[in-house]
């Protein structure tokens, strides 16, 4: 089994150094968290058959199986099967699976003594959990793995734990050692790969996170890679496209301007921004009549919606439309439309839109914060729902469902 030489510099600290708390931080796709798998398994056999327990967190069950027990299963030559409490025996002790996103999900751990832990996607987990979790590491020799990916410098993964790399306990032990993964210090991945991923990784903080694995904040305009003279096409340009399945987002607004828009994918991969309806003071009953005439023009397609009002999903699923509840998520939203764009496969019909115009320039992270300012959103919010959520799919068949 060949490890990289970051990979062996963080085996020799786990051995040598013995810190209590181990962190890896950095780029996707830099080893992080194989590394993690194989000296959890070493620290949970040097108490084989005691019939102790250790804690695996993840953001989800899903994510947990997908990022930790799948490595398990390839190292110890032999299927993970989990009980009704999410545990599975290896080394004659037990391992327990908890998923930490929520903020109750401390309570999971509570009245744990472990022998151990490791925390997949630290930034993911809630901090309270986080916490749980280490204070329940109190068995004599228990040690802390946390691998996550970086976000916001003010992230408590990084205030409370990696900015205090090198910290001592009062008996001369080490407590805390944290190391930092970029994408270059995989050695073992094709260059034809790094090359496509940095190529098609959105310029600023994208780069700086997922290439570099830097901690920085999200600042400016949010899609820097957007060009009005290449991704703005006409509608007779657009005649000449053959687009194989049509869908649309929805962001339902009143104070705020309601969006639909719909979208379309051609034979070749690019998606177009085909449509935009954007009012400020309409109930329901107007976008209903939108969206009656978007499927007489386009046909019986999915309504990719905005989880926020579910009495108006509701309505639109009265009145038969294909309304789906869309993926939400923010920054990893984002980051798909934004790689559209670095790839030039996302082009707006500049004919049918008149906000987007606006949005697209206005459209800024909050530096505080690391979201988005919650203005001049909501056009694009549509366009983040139905494109996200629709290339669900697809992104899982391309990243083998892996992201450390």
């Amino acid at each position: 089994m060949n490890l990289t030489p970051k990979q062996k510099e963080v085996m020799d600290s786990f051995i040598k150094e013995n810190p209590k708390i181990l962190l890896a931080s950095g780029a996707k796709r830099a080893g992080k968290t194989f590394v993690f798998v194989l000296l959890f398994l070493m620290h949970i056999a040097k108490y084989e058959g005691q019939g102790l327990s250790f804690i695996i967190g993840g953001a989800t069950q899903a994510s947990i199986r997908r990022n930790i027990l799948n490595d398990m299963e390839s190292v110890l030559g032999k299927e993970l099967k989990l009980n009704k409490a999410n545990a599975v025996t290896v080394f004659g002790n037990k391992l327990y699976c908890f998923d930490g996103a929520n903020a109750d999900a401390w309570k999971k751990a509570r009245g744990f003594t472990a022998a151990g832990a490791l925390l997949n996607e630290g930034t993911a987990l809630h901090d309270s959990f986080v916490k749980e979790v280490i204070s329940r590491c109190s068995y004599k020799g228990a040690r802390v793995l946390i691998d996550t990916n970086p976000e916001n410098p003010a992230h408590s993964v990084k205030t409370d734990y990696i900015d205090k790399d090198g910290q001592m306990l009062d008996n001369g032990r080490l407590n805390i050692r944290a190391f930092h993964f970029t994408l270059f210090d995989n050695i073992y991945l094709d260059p034809e790969y790094v090359e496509s991923i940095i190529a098609s990784t959105p310029t600023g903080m994208f780069t700086d996170r997922d290439i570099h694995g830097q901690w920085v904040s999200a600042e400016g305009v949010i899609y820097k890679d957007f060009r009005k003279d290449v991704h703005y096409i006409t509608a007779e340009q657009f005649e000449k496209v053959n687009i194989v399945k049509y869908f649309a987002g929805v962001d339902w607004g009143y104070e705020h301007f309601g969006s639909i828009v719909v979208m379309g994918i051609d034979d070749k991969g690019n998606i177009y921004l085909i449509e935009e309806h954007a009012k400020q003071h309409e109930e329901i009953d107007y976008w209903v009549k939108v969206a009656k005439g978007i499927k007489e023009r386009y046909g019986n397609i999915n309504f990719y919606c905005d989880t926020a009002r579910p009495e108006h999903i509701e309505r639109f699923r009265r009145e038969r439309f294909r309304a789906l509840n869309a993926d939400k998520a923010v920054v990893s939203g984002i980051e798909e439309v934004a790689r559209l764009f670095k790839l030039n496969k996302l082009f707006i019909v500049s004919d049918n839109v008149k906000r987007f115009d606006k949005e697209i320039y206005l459209y800024v992270w909050n530096e505080t914060t690391g979201e988005p300012v919650k203005q001049w959103d909501d056009v694009l919010d549509a366009v983040r729902y139905a494109i996200y959520t629709e290339l669900k799919p697809q992104r899982r068949r391309d990243r083998g469902d892996k992201n450390a």
